[in-house]
């Protein structure tokens, strides 16, 4: 029985809902899965271990998405569909392709007028992981319980490009990476911290320092500093996204904020620590990441959210350097 689950967002969202097509029940059951997911994203996909089927949309071409998505179910002709973040024509797209069970989140308009099944989840309350908000849906979906109290942790295991560390002069295992820039959805430490931990760092290793355009109002102070130092590999905008795994897997120690680039961490078994704000919507409960070697770090207090509260020598003491 084939079933398409569908997650149209971004990477961190993303690598909390792939796990649970690992739910034990969806095997027992011979509950063959696809996914549905945004374009660009199709690296983690095929990263993962088990390596997953999927269709890649644009989100900002509604019209031919939409199209697209309707002559994919037609063709693979899924009992069911599952939506865990979608815009509303997702939900158009599988009620005019006529898959029989069409389940999501009971929340906007569209999944009452296009599904028929629904769960209400009150998921701002930030009671649990994403990850098992997700793992709650699927079992509402089929009726079932994962046999296991925790929901799977999505595996990646890329292929390493070797000429990456020839590239940049870096030894795998022996330099961290720093990646100050996120997507603005949380609280960020200052960066005054950020450049006094990899003042730190560079005693112990090289350091890399990654992100993309979009991080730059996270980089003012940072950029100068240590844009020309010779212990520093600023790889700003140098990255593809297989190179970044590449980099992040083999690396000593990683150091992010809420942000996609801590998940893959995370999933490729790096260690990490992830620097997180209290406030409960945007809390490591909710969205921290997982993983063998994963760490998350907050303030005590979500009342009075000061990020700077988070000690450098916190952060040294989670990455566990003298192992």
């Amino acid at each position: 029985m084939k079933s398409v689950f569908i997650r149209l967002d971004k990477i961190g969202d993303l690598i909390a809902s792939l796990p649970v097509d690992e739910l034990s029940f969806l095997s027992a059951k011979n509950i063959q899965v696809s996914w549905v997911i945004s374009k660009g994203l199709g690296f983690i996909a095929e990263s993962a271990l088990p390596k997953r089927k999927y269709l890649e949309l644009e989100l900002n071409d509604r019209k031919t998405s939409t199209q697209k998505l309707i002559e994919y179910l037609k063709t693979e002709r899924p009992a069911s569909v599952i939506v865990f973040y979608a815009p509303w024509w997702v939900g158009y797209a599988c009620w005019r392709a006529g898959v029989p069970l069409r389940v999501t989140r009971k929340s906007q308009w569209h999944s009452f007028l296009f599904f028929n099944k629904a769960l209400r989840q009150s998921r701002s309350l930030a009671e649990k992981h994403e990850a098992d908000y997700n793992r709650d849906l699927v079992e509402f979906a089929f009726g079932e319980k994962h046999l296991g109290e925790m929901t799977p942790a999505l595996k990646l295991d890329p292929p390493n490009r070797r000429n990456l560390f020839e590239k940049h002069a870096l030894q795998p295992r022996e330099y961290f990476v720093v990646h100050p820039g996120m997507a603005g959805s949380a609280l960020n430490w200052p960066q005054s911290s950020y450049n006094v931990l990899i003042e730190k760092l560079v005693n112990a290793g090289p350091v890399v320092i990654t992100g993309t355009a979009s991080d730059d109002p996270y980089l003012t102070e940072i950029k100068p500093q240590w844009e020309k130092n010779p212990r520093v590999r600023y790889l700003q905008n140098q990255l593809s996204m297989e190179d970044l795994l590449t980099i992040l897997k083999n690396a000593r120690g990683v150091v992010a904020p809420s942000t996609g680039v801590l998940h893959l961490a995370a999933s490729l078994g790096a260690h990490c620590v992830g620097i997180y704000s209290p406030v409960r919507v945007h809390s490591a409960k909710r969205w921290g990441p997982r993983g063998p070697h994963a760490r998350a770090l907050s303030p005590p207090d979500e009342l009075l959210p000061q990020m700077d509260k988070i000690l450098v020598n916190q952060v040294i003491k989670s990455l566990e350097i003298e192992r």
